[in-house]
């Protein structure tokens, strides 16, 4: 979708962009279900952002999540040249019908990670079981966080994220994003159960 509408919108200058991975699962570059694989087919080939400019896990660590996420880290902060939170000047979000963004889901441990910028999971309830994943410091560090969010399978988390109560224990991850400027961009169906007033 993202792909196909900054292609149609005639973007320049995109060899002046830098693309991270919010989040990869853990399978070899080629495989189907790289993230890798489908944002280079359909993002990075025809907007013609130059390899060089794409910073992603290392293809051959995919069997150890620990030491992908470690090495992901690594390659993360030597870009930007600090050992801080990194700050990015916009992070692209999707959310699934669970409420999940990146590889954080609903009351998994990850969700209280504060120190690391890219963790490791095993256990993930939607497979592949093993990935690495930005935690929410980075996430709200951000400049700008933009969530995409397609489909009436969502329409329910979108509903219980955008008008929940605020600290709720059943609080979704999608809505635990604390970034200053938060920009959400749905279809109808996503929509659909959202009141009139925050429609």
């Amino acid at each position: 979708i993202v792909g196909e509408a900054l292609k149609s919108k005639g973007v320049e200058n995109t060899n002046k962009w830098f693309i991270f991975f919010t989040d990869e699962r853990c399978v070899a570059l080629d495989d189907e279900e790289s993230n890798f694989k489908n944002v280079g087919q359909h993002v990075l080939q025809p907007l013609k952002i130059p390899k060089e400019n794409v910073v992603h896990i290392d293809g051959e660590q995919y069997g150890d999540a620990a030491k992908a996420a470690k090495l992901y880290e690594e390659s993360v902060h030597k870009f930007f040249e600090q050992s801080t939170c990194p700050v990015f000047d916009l992070i692209l979000l999707g959310m699934g019908p669970d409420g999940h963004t990146c590889s954080l889901f609903p009351e998994h441990k990850l969700l209280d990670e504060a120190k690391s910028t890219v963790a490791a999971i095993t256990d993930s309830p939607k497979p592949p079981s093993s990935r690495i994943t930005f935690t929410f410091p980075v996430l709200n560090a951000a400049k700008a966080v933009a969530f995409v969010c397609c489909g009436g399978g969502k329409s329910g988390s979108l509903k219980a994220v955008i008008e929940g109560e605020e600290g709720s224990e059943k609080q979704l991850p999608a809505g635990m994003v604390k970034n200053k400027r938060i920009f959400w961009y749905v279809d109808d169906a996503a929509a659909a159960e959202l009141s009139k007033k925050k429609a």
